[in-house]
């Protein structure tokens, strides 16, 4: 083929090759659109009203594998206005590594978390939480880690599953004794919870998160509850490789459609004693309705005796009421 020809074909084969490129983003980010439209329809058909977290003054919370810290700020500045300092929030990555990730979203939240007194460590690995210093000296009410995932990129399902169960066990040995004690501080000090959130479709629902707790002998699950993105105004999920435009799902849309659910972790010990506390409480509960039945039963038997006795003394009246004539009958 002559070099002029040759050229010009493979000058067309590099525009028809942009084209299909430009065709193919443009569809992609038509998908991206429609998905996300389907999500806000989703939204507004059935809204999603979850139940509120609840914190006090006496919380310390420790938050495990942030990405983009939108869920620190939103706990910050929503739930915990009053103690901020009281929260500490880490990431696996180095800052220079998360700001490549997640770019500016990410510098403005820690901006605001250092303006709301939040503490910010990287470099933290959540499976070695006990081995570092800054955190060990704490005992914290809740340490939350919110879809966990190695991040291994393993294709395959049954090797992929099999990390991130290793993850979340790993994770509970090291988080374990850093768990406040219920009374530590004071008789109204909480007993501490690991709150970790995952998508409850496939694979996810095969890390069975339950097994997971009770096979460390030492934790068992004390109850869970659907996540609801929206109680946590602000707050955008992302992934462990980041976000990117036109790939990446933005308003939650990936996990609001996955249901996710949070699992509440205790020590087992802790979770024997509410056990016990509840027994105790159901007896106490039952004694006092047969007391209540006992204290209504003389009662009615009262009201019953005094309605007789009144019964009675109307009919000695009747009695001395009817007289006869020869009553009035008078001998001269």
């Amino acid at each position: 083929m002559p070099p002029k020809k040759k050229k010009l074909k493979t000058s067309l084969n590099n525009v028809l090759n942009a084209a299909q490129k430009i065709q193919k983003e443009k569809h992609k980010q038509q998908v991206h659109e429609a998905q996300l439209a389907k999500v806000k329809q989703k939204q507004k058909v059935h809204p999603q009203h979850g139940r509120k977290p609840n914190y006090n003054k006496l919380d310390r919370v420790l938050l495990i594998g942030e990405g983009n810290f939108s869920f620190a700020r939103s706990l910050a500045e929503n739930y915990m206005q009053e103690n901020t300092g009281q929260i500490i929030a880490t990431c696996y990555d180095s800052e220079q590594v998360l700001i490549e990730k997640y770019g500016d979203e990410a510098k403005n939240n820690l901006a605001k978390l250092k303006e709301l007194g939040v503490t910010v460590l990287f470099d933290i690995d959540g499976t070695k939480l006990h081995k570092y210093k800054d955190l060990r000296k704490n005992r914290y009410t809740r340490i939350i880690f919110n879809f966990p995932h190695a991040g291994a990129g393993i294709k395959d399902q049954d090797h992929n599953v099999r990390a991130n169960q290793k993850l979340l066990n790993e994770f509970f040995f090291s988080a374990m004794p850093l768990l406040s004690t219920e009374g530590e501080t004071s008789r109204f000090h909480p007993e501490g919870e690991m709150h970790v959130t995952i998508k409850t479709c496939k694979p996810y629902n095969l890390w069975d998160v339950r097994s997971l707790a009770k096979t460390t002998g030492r934790l068992a699950i004390k109850t869970t509850f659907p996540f609801h993105p929206d109680i946590y105004p602000g707050y955008e999920h992302r992934r462990t490789l980041g976000f990117k435009e036109g790939v990446s799902k933005g308003e939650n849309a990936e996990i609001i459609k996955s249901d996710p659910k949070t699992f509440v972790v205790v020590r087992k010990s802790a979770m024997e004693a509410d056990v016990e506390r509840s027994k105790q409480g159901a007896i106490k509960r039952k004694k006092e309705l047969q007391r209540q039945a006992l204290i209504g039963k003389k009662k009615r038997k009262q009201r019953h005796l005094a309605r007789k006795g009144e019964s009675s003394d109307d009919d000695d009246d009747d009695d001395d009421d009817n007289f006869g004539a020869d009553d009035y009958n008078v001998h001269i």
